[in-house]
């Protein structure tokens, strides 16, 4: 498959509105990534999957952190184009 090529998803994505318990989750990713990830908007049919994975989102880019954003964005980066992600 090319890079240029998204497969479809095996589930649709739901509306970021649909489940307004999780906007406080989905606030995390806006915060970090300026979206919302289809990942997270498929989550939505399990809500405390959706609540963990944007905790450990949030650990992960804690400004307290002690290891440098650029660093971990870096990371983030390379990792992503390692496995075809575009996030």
């Amino acid at each position: 498959m090319s890079l240029s090529a998204k497969p479809t998803p095996r589930l649709t994505p739901l509306p970021v509105d649909r489940m307004p318990e999780l906007r406080e989750s989905f606030d995390v990713y806006v915060k970090s990534l300026g979206f919302v990830p289809n990942s997270a908007l498929i989550m939505q049919r399990k809500p405390k999957l959706v609540q963990a994975l944007a905790q450990l989102s949030a650990a992960v880019w804690d400004p307290q952190s002690e290891v440098d954003l650029g660093f971990k964005r870096l990371v983030a980066h390379v990792a992503s184009k390692a496995h075809g992600c575009h996030y």
